[in-house]
């Protein structure tokens, strides 16, 4: 099965895909709490654990009494 997933992605992808390393693209390699444990250790970009904290919303329009609230048909 998995002989036939690679050669379907070959056909799929076509030329330029040919020396792909299949590994790298193995989801058992990845480990999430190394992934994060790396990203907290790297010291390139400086936390400014202040601006973490703080909530920014967008202020929102006071409804006049009878008006209805907006609201997205397509997730409702």
């Amino acid at each position: 099965m998995a002989n036939n997933a690679q050669d379907q992605m070959k056909n799929e992808l076509g030329e330029g895909f040919e020396d792909l390393d299949w590994k790298k693209l193995d989801p058992r390699q990845y480990d999430p709490r190394r992934i994060i444990r790396e990203a907290l250790l790297e010291e390139d970009a400086p936390v400014n654990h202040s601006e973490l904290n703080q909530v920014k919303t967008k202020a929102q329009p006071k409804l006049q009494p009878g008006e209805t609230p907006p609201y997205d048909i397509e997730s409702t």
